[in-house]
C-alpha cells in the first residue's frame, strides 16, 4: 500500500521539472487527515472517490481550474465524467478536491488518468493512477513480458544485462518487482546480490534495466541460456514469473599477426607481400580477409585467408606488379578484417612503404667477339677429340706389333 503511495507521488513529484504544478506531499489540507507523505489514501463511500491534492502551482495568478479524465475513456469505471473545480489558493497551495463517481460493478485494478490544471490561457497536465481495491475481480492477469534483451557478456569481466520488461494489461500495475538471474551452467552470475530490484511497470508502459553481471574466466564460448524469475505485487497480491532466453558468451577477438614481409625495393619485377595470422583466443574466427592498398603501385588487392581455429595460423600472400611509371617511393596500408561466430568485427591497419627502382638495361655480349673466341666448351671437345685420336694410333700400332708376332711364330 505504501509502496502504490509512492507511485502515485513519484509520477507527480518526478515531473516537476517539467510541470509548472506538482502535489505537496507533506501538506494536509482539510478533510486529508493525514499529508501524502505521512500514507494518505483517497477514500470510496457509496461508489464516490475522493482525491485531495494539495497543489503548489509555481507562477500561476488567481484561481486553477482542475479536471481529472481517464487516459483511456473507452476502460469501464466512471459511472459519471468528473467535474471541473474551481480551487483558490490557501496557506501557499492549492487544496483540490476531486470526486468521481464509480460504476457500481466496477473492477479492482489500477486506472491510468491525466488531471488537467489551468490557469487563464496556461494549460498543465499531471499523470495519475486511479487506485481500486474493493471492486469485483479483475479480468485481466498480469503477465510481464521480456520485450528486448541485449548485453556484452565476455568471459572475465563484469557485463551488463539490459532487459525490457513490458506490462500488457490495461489495468494492472506491478509493483515491488525484484528479478534473479541464473545460469544452469553457474559460469554467469549476477553482480553483488542475487536480486535487482524493478521500478513499478504502470498498464501498458515498460521499463528497461541493466543487471549487472560477472563472466567467470573459464566460462564455455557458446550461447548460455539464461533464466529470468520475477516477483512481484498485482492488486496488493505476490506473484511470481519466469521465462528463460539465450545470450551469447564471447571473448574480445584476439586476432594478432606477425609483421608484413616485403622487398624494402624493386625494380620493375613482381613483388611479394606474406603476413603470418593468429588465433590467440577461444573462438573460431571466419571471413579472414587481407587487403593491400598502394596507390601508384598497386590497385587494391585482397587474399581470403578464410578461417581461424583458436590456436591457429596462417599465412596469408599475395602477389602484385608496380606501373610503368611507378618510380619513386610509395606507401600504403595492408587491413586485415574479420569476424566471430556472433558477428562481432574486428579490423587492423598497418602502414607499409616501399622503393621502386629503375629497371636496369639488360647485357649483351658483341657478336664479332663471340666468334674470335671459343667458348670453354668448345675448347673442351677439342682436347677430348685429340685425346681419343691419340689413343686410337696406339693402340693401332700395339695391335699390328701383336700380329707380325704371330706370323713370325707359325713360320
Amino acid at each position: 500500500m505504501k509502496r502504490m503511495i509512492c507511485i502515485l507521488l513519484t509520477i507527480l513529484v518526478c515531473s516537476a521539472p517539467v510541470f509548472a504544478a506538482e502535489v505537496d506531499e507533506y501538506a494536509a489540507t482539510e478533510g486529508m487527515g493525514r499529508s501524502w507523505y505521512q500514507g494518505y489514501e483517497p477514500v470510496i463511500r457509496s461508489n464516490r472517490m475522493t482525491i485531495h491534492l494539495p497543489l503548489k502551482a509555481e507562477g500561476f495568478v488567481g484561481d486553477i481550474r482542475v479536471s481529472i479524465a481517464l487516459e483511456d475513456p473507452n476502460v469501464y469505471l466512471l459511472a459519471a465524467e468528473p467535474k471541473e473545480v474551481t480551487v483558490s489558493e490557501k496557506n501557499g497551495v492549492y487544496p483540490v478536491k476531486l470526486t468521481l463517481s464509480l460504476q457500481k460493478d466496477r473492477r479492482s485494478g489500477d486506472y491510468p488518468a491525466v488531471i488537467t490544471i489551468k490557469n487563464g490561457e496556461k494549460v498543465e497536465t499531471l499523470p495519475w493512477l486511479i487506485r481500486i481495491r474493493d471492486g469485483y475481480g479483475s479480468h485481466e492477469t498480469l503477465e510481464p513480458q521480456i520485450l528486448e534483451v541485449q548485453g556484452a557478456l565476455d568471459i572475465g569481466s563484469e557485463g551488463g544485462l539490459r532487459l525490457t520488461i513490458g506490462n500488457p494489461t490495461a489495468t494492472l500495475a506491478m509493483t515491488d518487482a525484484e528479478l534473479t538471474v541464473t545460469d544452469a551452467s553457474g559460469e554467469v552470475l549476477m553482480s553483488g546480490s542475487d536480486r535487482f530490484e524493478v521500478p513499478d511497470i504502470l498498464p501498458g508502459k515498460q521499463e528497461t534495466v541493466t543487471v549487472p553481471m560477472t563472466i567467470l574466466g573459464d566460462a564455455s564460448i557458446r550461447v548460455h541460456t539464461l533464466k529470468v524469475e520475477l516477483r512481484y505485487r498485482v492488486l496488493d497480491a505476490e506473484q511470481t514469473w519466469t521465462e528463460s532466453f539465450t545470450v551469447p558468451v564471447t571473448q574480445a577477438i584476439r586476432l594478432e599477426q606477425g609483421g608484413v614481409t616485403m622487398p624494402d625495393a624493386i625494380a620493375g619485377e613482381l613483388a611479394d607481400m606474406s603476413l603470418p595470422l593468429m588465433n590467440m583466443g577461444r573462438g573460431e574466427l571466419s571471413n579472414v580477409l587481407v587487403t593491400l592498398e598502394m596507390d601508384g603501385v598497386a590497385d587494391a588487392q585482397s587474399v581470403l585467408v578464410g578461417t581461424l581455429l583458436p590456436g591457429e595460423t596462417k599465412q596469408a600472400k599475395l602477389t602484385f606488379t608496380p606501373g610503368l611509371d611507378s618510380v619513386g617511393h610509395h606507401t600504403g596500408t595492408v587491413t586485415i578484417t574479420c569476424e566471430d561466430a556472433y558477428g562481432n568485427t574486428d579490423t587492423q591497419t598497418l602502414e607499409v612503404s616501399l622503393n621502386i627502382d629503375e629497371p636496369l638495361p639488360a647485357a649483351e655480349a658483341p657478336e664479332q667477339e663471340a666468334e674470335k673466341k671459343p667458348g670453354a666448351g668448345t675448347i673442351a671437345l677439342i682436347v677430348l677429340s685429340v685425346a681419343l685420336a691419340t689413343a686410337l694410333v696406339i693402340q693401332s700400332i700395339v695391335l699390328t706389333g701383336k700380329i707380325h708376332k704371330l706370323e713370325e711364330d707359325r713360320l
